[in-house]
């Protein structure tokens, strides 16, 4: 089978199906601009290291409708022999409805990762479509939830295009939450770096349950750092760096004020207080009770 996937600027959408279907080539369709580009140069390095051979198709302007279909419509009317499926989840809208379109013209199966429905959660599933009489159905299946097919450093180079990493911290409550934390995920990683932005953005631990990442600032400081923190956390965890898809978490050992906690749920930051800190690792059963509570109620195949 051969993969058609849109490239925007969330990469796990296309990367997921991609791992999931095992297709024998992807093709790959960006625009012209540098974004665009450099995000299927990621996702084409990542798919060759799984051995999966990958193209890339410049369709041009992403706003283009007539020009995005022209050129996709050639190049699976090229090789028309192979089991083509079109994943419609990434891309501009205008880059979905032409893919529609082709799909439609050869009568090819489409696919759609959806996530808005479970959006606290970030559950994913694979929808699967077919067309009759040229209608997009859905498949009455319901779609796939998938099994875990990430690492850690799979989302990393999905986003970025190198990073770097400490394999112990210098913070001892930094180091409490790790070992805390470490039997229960299934990956964790502390001080993440990307390349290229110096000291800008630094990644306190990362967490990976299935297909689940997380994303957690570390603050032993006093009260009025849970802003600064809070910053910390939306700008390495923002789009440009780790997509959408990563959950956040603030851990701090300070009660925090309740304005400070209504603009971290407005940035979709869930705030853990451990308020019986004593200064050094382990943290204690409380502590630890209330750290495994507030991240299992955001990614619940959490053990």
């Amino acid at each position: 089978m051969n993969l058609v996937c849109l490239i925007g600027q969330q990469p796990i959408p296309n990367l997921l199906p991609i791992l999931h279907l095992k297709p024998q080539q992807v093709l790959l369709v960006h625009t012209g601009n540098e974004g665009s580009f450099k995000a299927a140069r990621r996702l084409q390095k990542l798919s060759a290291q799984k051995q999966i051979a990958v193209e890339l198709l410049n369709v041009g302007d992403a706003y283009r409708l007539k020009e995005i279909y022209d050129k996709l419509r050639q190049r699976v009317n090229s090789q028309l022999e192979a089991d083509w499926c079109f994943n419609l989840t990434g891309g501009t809208k205008l880059m979905s409805l032409a893919a529609t379109q082709a799909a439609a013209d050869f009568n090819l199966p489409c696919v759609y990762y959806q996530t808005e429905a479970e959006r606290q959660q970030q559950v994913g599933k694979l929808l699967y479509y077919r067309f009759e009489e040229r209608r997009l159905i859905e498949d009455p299946s319901g779609g796939e939830v998938l099994l875990p097919l990430l690492t850690l450093d799979d989302y990393l180079r999905a986003h970025l295009d190198d990073y770097t990493c400490r394999e112990q911290s210098d913070s001892k409550l930094e180091e409490a939450v790790y070992q805390a934390l470490q039997p229960h995920v299934d990956e964790i990683l502390c001080n993440v770096r990307p390349e290229g932005v110096k000291d800008q953005v630094e990644i306190d631990l990362l967490i990976r349950i299935g297909n689940q990442v997380g994303v957690i600032e570390v603050k032993s400081g006093g009260k009025g750092s849970g802003k600064k923190a809070v910053d910390q956390l939306t700008t390495a965890a923002a789009r440009e760096y780790l997509g959408t898809y990563a959950l956040r978490f603030l851990v701090t050992q300070w009660a925090q004020e309740d304005r400070l906690k209504e603009l971290a749920k407005a940035l979709r930051v869930n705030v853990i207080e451990l308020r019986d800190y004593c200064g050094k690792p382990p943290l204690n059963q409380q502590d630890k009770h209330n750290l495994l509570t507030a991240i299992r109620q955001r990614m619940p195949k959490f053990q």
